[in-house]
């Protein structure tokens, strides 16, 4: 009996030692993810759309080749700040973890300081299998992939479709397809680069500094070039996006704007 009091005696005692370990390892993983968030923001931020990072889903490979291509480019990360930009990318937007109407928003809120409030996540439209082939063969008769990318086919040089569910509603989808914008947003514009010598590329801008520039061309070739061998630097803002409004049928433009509105980001570029 004795034995039996002593016992009770000691996990009463090692319950509060158990709590406050659980709440130190609690506290240490929240600070943990804001420290892996300001890092996250800090390096990429600069260069790229949050949402559009945030938009895809990849494994914890997947996202070191990521980082690991964008330090390729000039982006200024200590090892230490590499590893905390992995793991919070992988511990947040990681194979499995649920694709957000505004995956975005906790960076966003995190940056102007206001509380983060749940994302919901937007119904995906269901669509019959005929329905998605015939909205396929819309793409590739319009001649889609010739400027946008989706299914790891097409073109750099316009905006990738695979995440086109993800962050835009269908009505800013059907007005891009209607109505689209005379300027290109400054995300998609692309430069054009003439060498010394003569030879001019076009691509997306990635990433440039005070010596260099790197972009990407349509088929998707990784270009840096020394900014001392350029005559030439123009970044494009007119938009090539011709409207589809008496390109496509009705119909054919509704199942269009259901069909990219259920592409959340699943595949990778």
């Amino acid at each position: 009996m004795h034995h039996l009091r002593y016992s009770w005696r000691r996990l009463l005692g090692v319950g509060p030692v158990l709590g406050l370990a659980f709440a130190l390892a609690s506290h240490a993983q929240s600070v943990s993810k804001e420290q892996g968030r300001a890092t996250f923001q800090r390096t990429c931020s600069p260069c790229h759309i949050i949402s559009r990072i945030t938009s895809h889903r990849l494994s914890h490979a997947g996202w070191e080749n990521v980082v690991d291509n964008m330090i390729s480019r000039g982006a200024k990360a200590t090892p230490h700040e590499q590893e905390q930009i992995v793991g919070y990318l992988t511990a947040n937007f990681g194979i499995g973890t649920p694709t957000l109407e505004n995956a975005a928003s906790e960076e966003q809120s995190a940056e102007s300081g206001e509380a983060s409030v749940p994302a919901k996540r937007l119904p995906v439209p269901a669509l019959a299998d005929s329905q998605i082939a015939r909205a396929k063969q819309l793409i590739k008769s319009n001649d889609c992939l010739s400027c946008h990318r989706m299914d790891g086919q097409g073109s750099f040089a316009g905006p990738y479709l695979g995440d086109a569910g993800a962050n835009s509603s269908a009505g800013q989808i059907r007005a891009s397809l209607v109505s689209p914008s005379a300027e290109l947003a400054p995300q998609n514009r692309l430069v054009r680069l003439v060498t010394h010598d003569g030879n001019a590329v076009v691509g997306k801008l990635l990433n440039q500094d005070g010596f260099t520039v790197q972009l990407i061309d349509a088929p998707g070739h990784l270009l840096s070039f020394q900014k001392a061998d350029l005559r030439e630097f123009t970044i494009i803002t007119v938009n090539p996006m011709p409207s589809y409004a008496n390109k496509l049928a009705p119909q054919d433009l509704s199942l269009l704007v259901k069909y990219l509105g259920t592409l959340r980001g699943a595949s990778q570029q």
